[in-house]
């Protein structure tokens, strides 16, 4: 089952994308952002498949290409590095700056030709998908640069005593670094925070408590606890998964 994003600020305009892609796929899962940041959050949360983008988010503002902006943030990360991406647009010419910086797949003017869109949508979405399940992490010590794969990465406890990195074969103390911050730098979405001080990989869950609030992990690593805090984003992350 592939995941679509669209990213579009007009909801007619997002509700005409959303039916030409059930007409071309009815089993695909759509999701819908009206900004920059509202995008990259559920890219991280999510692995998509296929991106629709607006390249002017902010019509209002003279000049704006912010969905172009999030089009290169998300090319600079390594799992949307062949990703396609369709741009829609009104702007004269901007398929010349799409294609030679971006690599966008197709563009789509603006008013919408909906047989063209449905055979554009419909390729795209066959276009081979680069499966990438190992990613590199880095942690530094002492100096020193500490690679693992994200697939070793239990979870991540970190209170202002330090930072203890629990791996599939020990434990890697560190400096105490704030969680948004660590989310940042390994940029990974199989990485949710739980608790104000807890982040755990999904890929080790093997059952969550809400009402205890706790989690507990596979291959006999323990359980952790869900922050009060956390619980209803940390349970709308995982479900949505």
């Amino acid at each position: 089952m592939k995941t679509i994003l669209i990213v579009e600020d007009n909801e007619t305009s997002v509700e005409i994308l959303e039916k030409v892609v059930r007409s071309v796929d009815d089993q695909s899962i759509i999701k819908a952002a009206a900004n920059e940041d509202e995008a990259y959050l559920i890219a991280m949360k999510n692995n998509i498949s296929l991106f629709l983008i607006d390249i002017v988010l902010n019509p209002l503002n003279p000049g704006d290409v912010s969905g172009m902006n999030f089009a290169n943030q998300i090319r600079s990360i390594e799992k949307y590095k062949y990703t396609p991406i369709i741009f829609v647009t009104a702007i004269e010419d901007s398929k010349l700056y799409a294609y030679s910086d971006v690599h966008c797949y197709y563009y789509l003017e603006k008013p919408f030709d909906l047989e063209k869109a449905s055979k554009v949508i419909s390729e795209a979405l066959r276009f081979p998908q680069i499966e990438n399940k190992s990613q590199a992490v880095y942690f530094r010590k002492d100096g020193i640069l500490y690679k693992r794969d994200i697939s070793e990465v239990i979870y991540i406890e970190n209170t202002r005593l330090g930072q203890k990195v629990y791996l599939t074969d020990g434990i890697l103390e560190l400096q105490y670094k704030p969680c948004k911050i660590i989310l940042e730098e390994i940029m990974s979405d199989k990485l949710s925070q739980c608790s104000r001080s807890v982040i755990v990989n999904k890929d080790y869950i093997d059952s969550v408590d809400p009402i205890s609030r706790y989690i507990k992990l596979k291959n006999g690593y323990g359980q952790i606890d869900i922050g009060v805090s956390f619980k209803k984003r940390f349970m709308k992350d995982i479900c949505d998964d």
